[in-house]
């Protein structure tokens, strides 16, 4: 994390809860989620999410929809990507993100398959990347679940505690991208 400058997602296709949508809506959808006022008033969004190559599927919902709670088995997403992240935005302005193990992609007596804890990486920084590039705030914090996950997995060389330093981490898509 040398240079201050944030490098580009490479995401130039987006399916936004299973529709595609042009750039100029999405920067109102995706500045959105890191508005206060917005986070209060919906108490916060479930999202995941999933890219391949340029392209990224995300599912976004409110926590609560006519009354009711939502789960990330509401959220659908456009295709059947390997890599699958899952988290919330909530009103403390805290970001988590998870993965979701597959059989495919995980064991858990050795953690992940051969070329996975990379795909995982990358997913993790493009999508921090795109947020940002979209209007996200990128001085949102972490959550610890989050933070300790990418510890206990050694998924990066230092810890990112905040979307901006997780969008800074390298990427086997900035090698790509050359």
């Amino acid at each position: 994390m040398k240079d201050d400058k944030i490098k580009s997602s490479g995401i130039n296709k987006v399916f936004l809860n299973k529709k595609e949508k042009k750039a100029c809506e999405l920067k109102s959808i995706i500045s959105a989620l890191s508005n206060k006022d917005i986070l209060i008033e919906k108490s916060g969004f479930l999202f995941n999410s999933s890219i391949s190559d340029n392209c990224l599927c995300i599912g976004i919902l409110p926590y609560f929809i006519d009354g009711q709670r939502t789960q990330h088995y509401d959220i659908e997403l456009l295709g059947n990507g390997k890599c699958v992240l899952r988290g919330f935005i909530n009103s403390n302005a805290l970001l988590a993100i998870l993965f979701q193990p597959e059989h495919n992609t995980y064991d858990l007596s050795s953690g992940f398959l051969p070329g996975m804890t990379e795909l995982f990486c990358d997913n993790y920084v493009r999508l921090a990347r795109f947020l940002i590039e979209n209007g996200f705030s990128p001085d949102f914090e972490l959550d610890l679940v989050t933070k300790c996950l990418f510890d206990e997995i050694k998924m990066f060389e230092n810890i990112p505690s905040t979307v901006k330093e997780l969008a800074m981490q390298e990427s086997v898509f900035d090698a790509k991208s050359l």
